[in-house]
């Protein structure tokens, strides 16, 4: 009964007692149920008429005091009543319409290819700052003036095409040529890169300038490349090798007895925010003072149709409202805690060069505790500085 749906129909219940009198005033009319039940213990009945009919037979009803009453209402004209009354359902229609109007002219997806250093993140940037997003309006697009400013932008990009199939955008990358490496074959001199005493020269292209024991200042040649031979005069080379050397290095640490410290007050409030097309307005948002200091932790979840993103989705955040409160530390444990970073340096220090030897000066004040330490290290400061020679 499709039609019934479209008007709208009406359940009616009739006493037994008053059924045979309720069917002669059908008969009169010429208005027969849809469908009608019987219940079998009280022989009241069920009958489903079309609400223009339903509305006649309960006002004949009425003047004859049948009992008949309405225990149904329902149809396409109820729903949209129904669906009217509330404001979510009318905004959900709103947007399921927005959505079918405009599905077609605005972008729904962006596929990268071509990409081998360069995320696909990286490259939605820089097409989002040139103007190619999810959400834009397509025909308003010029992908030819997008693809010349990501290459413009980006140094990193040699090569952008872009091509539309539908709402999608198919982006073809070819990323831009490393810099080729300084030439093995340019002429270099080996220096120092800190001041130390030299331990071992081990120099095995060029000319050694250095001998062990001696102190060598930053910056200053421990191995020339510039040769001079006895039966080709002066020759180039690139100096390669190593120097190793002790070299010194001092660390300090200071650790203060009041420090600041989160703590968490207990207060909280939360934001819900709908992106749509490039489009985006808060929905919830209960009581909270933006002023006040708080951890802000934010999730974005956007949604998947298979294996499309939609140009839609929805970023919930949380804030946490603290203070900052001062705590006192013991001497005690203001110098362990010294200790700890100090030891953590030093292998940080360490792990490209030998630790020969430290020593630690340990100081108190009003305010804190202080680790000086002199480290001795071994360790290669040779390296290499190119250099030019005019032809």
């Amino acid at each position: 009964m499709i039609y019934l749906f479209l008007t709208g129909y009406t359940d009616l219940l009739i006493k037994a007692a008053d059924a045979a009198a309720f069917f002669d005033i059908c008969r009169s009319l010429g208005i027969g149920p849809k469908s009608q039940k019987r219940d079998e213990k009280s022989g009241d009945i069920v009958g489903r008429f079309s609400q223009s009919a339903a509305k006649k037979l309960l006002a004949l009803a009425a003047q004859r005091e049948l009992a008949v009453k309405v225990v149904r209402e329902g149809g396409f004209p109820m729903l949209l009543t129904r669906l009217l009354a509330s404001p979510a359902s009318v905004a959900g229609i709103l947007a399921a319409i927005l959505l079918f109007v405009s599905a077609e002219l605005v972008l729904w997806d962006v596929e990268i290819t071509g990409t081998e250093t360069l995320s696909e993140g990286e490259v939605e940037e820089a097409l989002a700052a040139a103007g190619l997003s999810r959400g834009c309006f397509l025909p308003r697009l010029d992908t030819d003036a997008v693809a010349i400013r990501v290459r413009q932008a980006d140094a990193r990009i040699a090569y952008v095409a872009i091509n539309l199939t539908g709402t999608v955008a198919t982006v073809q990358v070819r990323e831009s040529a490393p810099r080729p490496e300084v030439s093995l074959h340019t002429p270099a001199n080996l220096v120092a890169r800190c001041d130390g005493v030299v331990v071992l020269p081990l120099i095995y292209e060029g000319k050694c300038v250095v001998e062990p024991g001696q102190t060598v200042r930053a910056g200053q040649i421990l191995a020339s490349g510039i040769l001079d031979t006895d039966n080709n005069g002066i020759r180039l080379t690139r100096a390669a090798g190593s120097v190793m050397a002790r070299t010194e290095q001092t660390f300090s640490v200071t650790v203060p007895f009041s420090y600041l410290e989160k703590v968490y007050t207990g207060r909280s409030w939360h934001e819900v925010e709908v992106s749509f097309f490039g489009l985006a307005g808060k929905v919830f948002k209960n009581t909270g003072n933006m002023t006040d200091t708080c951890d802000i932790i934010k999730t974005d979840k956007e949604f998947v149709l298979g294996a499309r993103t939609l140009p839609c989705g929805v970023t919930h955040t949380a804030y946490r409202a603290f203070e900052w409160v001062t705590v006192q530390r013991t001497a005690t444990e203001a110098l362990a805690l010294a200790e700890a970073e100090l030891a953590a340096a030093l292998s940080e220090a360490s792990s490209s060069r030998t630790l020969l030897q430290r020593v630690t000066e340990t100081s108190v004040s009003d305010c804190g505790v202080t680790l000086i330490c002199t480290a001795v290290f071994e360790e290669d400061i040779a390296i290499a500085a190119e250099f030019f020679v005019e032809q």
